[in-house]
């Protein structure tokens, strides 16, 4: 099977999960995939365009797309968890510092050179070196955020993408395609948990009734009760009293 061929399908099925995420209007999932469809795309058409200035530049926006969108997938963790303000606002700083090295990194030092894997053709950063700090971070975050949505919620699915996605992008350096099948996996979990929680599942659990307190029990009234026993003994005796003075 051409690898091309795999690039192709794996734009296919990223494109399904970002129509989703569209409908369940989770909009920077949606803007991610979308990135992800294009990055697919691009390798998936690299030899038919050839080598040249027309690839290079679509192998560039290959490059912005993830600078600029994957770190955006740390603000999505963190509001699957139902972060709190500052929570939420550590995590969009932490995503505007990755946003920002991965700008320097592969975007001011990007420089394109091109390969071959199988059949497809593509442009890389020979400017790069070791793994992408900003993905594997997100990576990370997502990881983290896994975690705690399966030890409180039962949900264990973000969990597995993200470690899924990790173990992928390792494989990634020796099989390229790998690496885009594992964010597919990443994606598509992060939809299903979006729909979870917007179905009510990791929000609406309900939570046990607090106990009642116990209802106050009147005391009896046993001075009223003796009170009435003995003006009854009293009203005998004032009957028999009667009684016996008729008689004689």
């Amino acid at each position: 099977m051409m690898v091309s061929v795999i690039f192709a399908v794996l734009a296919v099925g990223v494109l399904g999960v970002g129509l989703a995420a569209a409908r369940l209007k989770a909009w920077t999932v949606t803007v991610v995939a979308g990135a992800l469809v294009y990055d697919n795309g691009v390798i998936a058409l690299g030899r038919p365009i050839g080598e040249g200035d027309l690839l290079e530049g679509l192998n560039a926006g290959r490059f912005v797309g993830h600078v600029l969108f994957t770190p955006l997938l740390i603000v999505v963790g963190a509001v699957l968890a139902r972060a709190g303000r500052r929570l939420l606002t550590a995590a969009a700083g932490l995503a505007a510092v990755l946003v920002a090295l991965g700008v320097y990194t592969d975007i001011v030092r990007l420089r394109l050179v091109p390969e071959r894997h199988g059949d497809t053709l593509r442009y890389v950063n020979d400017a790069a070196a070791g793994p992408p700090v900003p993905a594997v971070v997100a990576i990370l975050v997502l990881i983290g955020v896994g975690v705690v949505l399966w030890r409180r919620e039962g949900w264990p699915w973000l969990f597995t993408g993200a470690v899924a996605m990790f173990a992928a992008a390792a494989a990634g350096f020796a099989v390229p395609w790998l690496g885009n099948l594992g964010e597919l996996v990443l994606l598509t979990t992060v939809v299903l948990t979006v729909r979870h929680g917007r179905s009510g599942s990791l929000t609406d659990r309900p939570s046990p009734a607090p106990p009642q307190p116990p209802r106050p029990t009147r005391p009896a009234d046993c001075g009223g009760r003796r009170t009435a026993q003995s003006r009854r003994d009293r009203r005998d005796r004032r009957d028999r009293s009667n009684r016996s003075n008729r008689s004689d």
